[in-house]
């Protein structure tokens, strides 16, 4: 009786995991949301390292 018991606890608890799961389609929307943000990341990056070209550019032609 007791196996029963916890083998049913056990499958609820799976089914329950299982239906939280992401769907692909949700992996996917993850995925492209992670990538867009990397690139703008990038972006930003070469942005500021522009900047701090352009400023050490300004201070050595001013010596």
């Amino acid at each position: 009786m007791q196996k029963t018991i916890t083998y049913s606890l056990l499958l609820a608890a799976v089914l329950a995991m299982t239906a939280c799961e992401k769907t692909p389609e949700d992996k996917m929307e993850s995925a492209k949301e992670s990538m867009s943000e990397a690139a703008e990341s990038m972006g930003d990056a070469a942005k500021d390292t522009g900047d701090a070209i352009k400023q050490k550019t300004e201070e050595v032609m001013e010596d």
